[in-house]
């Protein structure tokens, strides 16, 4: 008897994440849910709660995360201070592009994980850069030839794909979004030689190569 119980409610449970699932990406209409009995209503709600929680943890790396962000004094130097004009700020960055300081993503790696960026579904997407990889993909952060001063308007949910980059500890110590649609990127940790974080047309061929590559992936 207990085990036709918890099969049933493992049952209830699976059916529950597929209504969420299908009603976060449109094809199930809200009405839907008003035709439910009230307890699988409020597996829903308790479900979608918890599904919430877990994607919003995973999108920050709140249980993995271990960045090395800049110090208050650091950022100064990257950020526009009074009487600066573009022509400026460019040139602090440029003297700061190949300081080892802020080589990306200033530690060590050793693990590098490409994802599709789709909600929720994304983190099931992940593939594994080989290891004899690892060093020239990241060269490809810190070649300033990759990026341009170009900036645009654009959110990370926009972009295709994020790469997270793992030290030995299985911390991720790095994160870059890529919108291939707008020639855009996001960097976490901050570096300078990624200018304002627009790709060149040779850095988008390149990233191109590297993401479609199945020599590269395990």
């Amino acid at each position: 008897m207990r085990l036709i119980f918890v099969v049933q409610k493992k049952t209830v449970a699976n059916s529950c994440l597929a209504l969420i699932l299908q009603y976060y990406f449109g094809t199930i209409k809200p009405e839907t849910f008003s035709k439910l009995p009230m307890k699988i209503l409020l597996t829903l709600l308790i479900l979608s709660g918890l599904l919430s929680v877990w994607y919003w943890a995973d999108n920050q790396d709140y249980f993995h995360g271990d960045y090395l962000e800049l110090t208050k004094k650091q950022n100064r130097i990257f950020n526009w201070q009074e009487e600066d004009n573009a022509a400026k700020l460019m040139t602090r960055y440029r003297h700061h592009f190949a300081d080892p300081e802020f080589v990306f993503p200033r530690q060590k790696v050793t693990k590098i994980k490409l994802f599709k960026n789709i909600p929720i579904l994304g983190v099931f997407t992940g593939k594994t850069l080989k290891q004899n990889h690892i060093e020239t993909f990241l060269k490809f952060f810190n070649d300033t030839t990759n990026f341009d001063w170009r900036e645009t308007t654009w959110g990370i949910s926009e972009s295709d794909y994020y790469v997270r980059f793992y030290n030995s500890d299985n911390k991720v110590v790095g994160k870059v979004y890529f919108c291939l649609d707008c020639s855009m990127t996001s960097a976490k940790p901050f570096c300078p030689a990624m200018k304002f974080g627009g790709l060149s047309a040779v850095g988008i061929d390149r990233i191109n190569y590297w993401i479609n590559s199945k020599d590269h992936w395990e």
